[in-house]
C-alpha cells in the first residue's frame, strides 16, 4: 500500500509532534526531583572508607571527573557532579572514617561505576552537601523540556501548513487537445 504525499506529510508532521512528548516528560523528570522530601528517598548512615576525585563512566561511555564518597554499607559510589570541578570543600570536609548521613536514589545500573543521584550529606548534624544543589541541576531539565517541547509543537504546526505537498496542476485545454 502506497502513502499519498498529503498522507505522507500528515504522518511526518505527526510523528514530530509525538517527539515533544519525550521533551515534555523530561520536564516532568525534572520537576519531580526538583522537590525531593528527603524521607521518601533512601538514606544511610555510613562509615566513609574512600572519598576524592574519580572519572565517572556514564551508561553510554560518556566521562567526567566527579566527587565521589565509598561508605562502608553501600555497594556503589555515590557522587557528586559540577560543572565547575569545584569540590575543595566537600574533600576538606568529609575524610575516612567520618560518620556520615547520606540521601540519595538508589540506582541498579552496573554500567555507571558511581550513582550521582546523590542528593544530601550530612555530618554531625551539619549539611555538607544541601540537597538544593541536586536540585537546582534536576531544574535544569524542566527549561529544556518545556523549551523543546514546545518548540516541536511549533515546528510541527510550521511544517504542516507551510510545506504541503503540492499536487500537480491541472492541464489546460489546449494541451488535451495537443494530445489527441
Amino acid at each position: 500500500m502506497k502513502l499519498s504525499e498529503k498522507n505522507k506529510h500528515i504522518l511526518k508532521t505527526l510523528l514530530v509532534l509525538s517527539s515533544s512528548s519525550i521533551y515534555f516528560f523530561l520536564a516532568y523528570i525534572g520537576y519531580e526531583n526538583s522537590h525531593i522530601n528527603l524521607n521518601q528517598i533512601d538514606s544511610e548512615i555510613g562509615i566513609v572508607d574512600e572519598v576524592g576525585i574519580t572519572q565517572r563512566i556514564g551508561t553510554k561511555g560518556e566521562r567526567s571527573k566527579v566527587f565521589f564518597i565509598q561508605l562502608d554499607n553501600i555497594e556503589k559510589k555515590l557522587g557528586v557532579y559540577r560543572k565547575s570541578k569545584n569540590y575543595s570543600e566537600l574533600i576538606n570536609n568529609i575524610k575516612p572514617e567520618d560518620e556520615i548521613k547520606v540521601y540519595y536514589k538508589a540506582k541498579s545500573n552496573k554500567r555507571e561505576n558511581v550513582n550521582l543521584d546523590l542528593v544530601q550529606i550530612e555530618k554531625n548534624g551539619k549539611i555538607i552537601l544541601p540537597k538544593n544543589e541536586f536540585e537546582n541541576k534536576q531544574s535544569f531539565l524542566i527549561y529544556i523540556g518545556l523549551f523543546f517541547g514546545i518548540g516541536t509543537i511549533i515546528f510541527s504546526y510550521l511544517y504542516y501548513f507551510n510545506s504541503q505537498p503540492r499536487q500537480a496542476p491541472e492541464r489546460n485545454q489546449f494541451e488535451k487537445l495537443n494530445e489527441s
